[in-house]
């Protein structure tokens, strides 16, 4: 089936996103192409990037947007993760946004454009992870790309660390479904290398990410081999070799450049605590098994079509040697397993982060398009259905899907625009861009208020402005260290930002406490910005430094306050 025959009036548009089962399908995905498939996959990418960078530009809340900007800039600025500044992930997306720092300028847009590039190239690997799975299908690939743009990245919308991680992840699936069709060994055996590293990378962005999604690998491995396990074996020791690969080069960089026992405190000991506690929790509730899906935690209709791909996935599993008609079995089997690993992954990854679940459906795109795809054969390969009936079947089969898929957009768009997903907005309105140049275009969102306190617009304004006519270096407390980055200012002490139980130990941090005022003077700070409300409870939260505080109150005396801002001016 040709797509000139769209301009058939006789043809149904679903009847064209039927895929077809010939050899050509197999062929690599730039000889397939035609312009109607190129517009789809642009329009897809310029859909994620356009709703991740209106999204991201709408509001700011500054316990969660302001560590990826304060992290990228540090980089930016010559400072080294572990050995100046702690945080309890890897590195990967701070450098990611020192890169984008690097070359565009620090400045909010980069910020958004470093989101957005990501979240346009994730729609697209999810587009070419569904051809190489089911060959030409345009239904499949337009629901990978559209959902994958609308829930990938926008709900957040600014740079953070599950996205990088889930997008390396994504790298790393696209590394295994391209492995299964390579026919020169050698070029199979560099793509499981690089499907290992892409998995380090996932791993050392987000550690609960890598964990949750690291055993799909070795069991795709079995299941396209599964009747040849001395293949799959080879396959598993390519893949671990690659991640041997990438860990000796991190490991080389950590002694030689950072901080090894910083790194294992930050990354290992302290998230461990509260990763064990968040796993109990799991366990004791039956692996949270009716959360998401029936109590109301994200989306029904994202749910609804996570449900619909476990079962599809067994199915295709069950039958794959029926339903591989034009395709390699192997293929049938990998997507059958995603439609099943993907949405459990999300579940996981959602009920033990214990965040917003829309910022958990990721991968929703990708299984929910092979799920599509899958089932539709699964309905050709039925033998009690004649060829006529099930076609009807089929058709309308596609466009529930299609109905699913728009249902599901609309919800996305909604979450993205109206920042659902950062718990300080509360059906905001959007001014016009800030009258700051540099932290433009970002709107700020009316209201955003901290309980009954809001912080204004005109605060943020005035502050930089009293900052920069100041012209010295400055501590800012807790939440608001994206100021560092605006006025070009050092970031002054070594926590990212300040988190009880998360980024440093209330019992056991006498060190850090220490080694935030031995910063604090070696960075020769001479204002102080306190903030007077805050997310997690700016006097909680000092209280849990001593010596900070006790440092902060005898060498600095309040000079004025701008909003919730209250300025202290070091003694002469």
């Amino acid at each position: 089936m040709r797509l000139t025959r769209w301009s058939n009036a006789s043809v149904s548009i679903v009847e064209e996103f039927i895929p077809l089962s010939s050899s050509s399908d197999m062929k690599p995905i730039k000889s397939s192409k035609s312009s109607i498939e190129l517009v789809i996959l642009a329009l897809c990418c310029g859909l994620a990037f356009f709703l991740t960078y209106l999204s991201g530009g709408r509001g700011f809340f500054a316990f969660d947007q302001s560590i990826v900007f304060d992290g990228g800039y540090r980089i930016f600025s010559g400072q080294i993760p572990y050995k100046d500044f702690v945080f309890p992930f890897g590195p990967v997306t701070f450098y990611l946004q020192a890169i984008f720092f690097k070359v565009l300028g620090i400045s909010f847009r980069s910020y958004l454009i470093c989101a957005a590039t990501i979240a346009c190239v994730a729609a697209g690997i999810a587009m070419v992870i569904v051809r190489f799975i089911l060959g030409r299908n345009l239904l499949a690939e337009l629901i990978a790309g559209i959902f994958t743009a609308v829930w990938f990245y926008a709900p957040f919308g600014t740079p953070w660390v599950d996205q990088t991680a889930f997008f390396f992840a994504l790298i790393a699936i696209l590394a295994l479904v391209t492995s299964t069709l390579a026919k020169s060994s050698r070029l199979k055996v560099l793509l499981v290398l690089g499907c290992g590293v892409a998995w380090l990378a996932s791993f050392l962005s987000k550690q609960n990410v890598g964990a949750f999604i690291g055993p799909l690998f070795p069991i795709a491995f079995f299941v396209g081999e599964i009747h040849q396990p001395h293949r799959a074996f080879r396959a598993i020791g390519f893949f671990v070799l690659g991640i041997v690969a990438g860990s000796a080069c991190f490991l080389g960089w950590l002694f030689l450049c950072s901080d090894p026992g910083a790194f294992v405190n930050h990354f290992f000991h302290l998230p461990s605590r509260l990763g064990s506690q968040r796993l109990a929790s799991l366990l004791d509730t039956g692996f949270g098994f009716l959360k998401p899906y029936f109590d109301g935690r994200g989306p029904w209709i994202v749910n609804l079509m996570m449900v619909i791909s476990v079962i599809i996935g067994i199915g295709g599993l069950q039958r794959s040697s029926r339903i591989a008609s034009g395709l390699r079995l192997g293929s049938i089997r990998l997507g059958s397993l995603l439609c099943i690993y993907l949405p459990c992954f999300q579940h996981i990854f959602i009920n033990t982060t214990l965040n917003q679940a829309d910022n958990g459906f990721a991968f929703a795109g990708v299984s929910f398009a092979l799920a599509t795809g899958i089932g539709t054969r699964l309905l050709k390969s039925h033998p009690e259905q004649s060829t006529c009936s099930s076609k009807r079947i089929q058709t309308v089969i596609q466009l529930m899907a299609i109905l699913m898929l728009v249902l599901a957009s609309m919800s996305g768009i909604r979450v993205s625009l109206e920042r659902r997903v950062h718990d300080i907005f509360e059906k905001p309105a959007f001014a016009n861009p800030i009258e700051i140049e540099n932290l433009k275009p970002l709107h700020w969102a009316h209201p955003t208020a901290m309980g009954t306190y809001e912080i204004s617009e005109a605060s943020i304004v005035n502050l930089y402005e009293y900052l920069k006519r100041s012209n010295c270096n400055f501590f800012i407390f807790p939440d608001f260290t994206i100021f560092y980055g605006l006025l070009g200012v050092p970031s002054p002490q070594p926590l990212l930002w300040f988190h009880r139980g998360v980024t440093y130990d209330r019992d056991n941090n006498s060190q850090l406490d220490s080694a935030i005022v031995a910063s604090l003077e070696a960075n020769r700070v001479q204002l102080l910005v306190l903030e007077q409300v805050s997310w997690f409870n700016t006097g909680e939260r000092l209280n849990d430094f001593p010596k900070t505080k006790a440092y902060l109150m005898a060498n600095f005396a309040k000079s004025g306050q701008i909003g919730t801002f209250l300025i202290y001016r070091k003694h002469r």
